[in-house]
């Protein structure tokens, strides 16, 4: 009689990416950081032009 063995191996097996597949990845998240880096100093530049104007410096007499 043939004993049914349970067959965990393969679905325990992690899903594998092939070279293309890691290559667009890593593509794809080379180009998101570096939109956010973009964005971060497009909005430190934003911020600290606006707040140029608005500081006052008083000198004490």
């Amino acid at each position: 009689m043939k004993t049914v063995r349970p067959r965990n191996h393969v679905a325990s097996r992690a899903h594998r990416m092939d070279l293309r597949q890691q290559t667009r990845c890593s593509l794809a998240l080379i180009m998101l950081m570096g939109l956010a880096t973009v964005s971060v100093l497009a909005t430190t530049q934003t911020l600290s032009g606006q707040t140029k104007g608005a500081v006052h410096l008083y000198t004490p007499r």
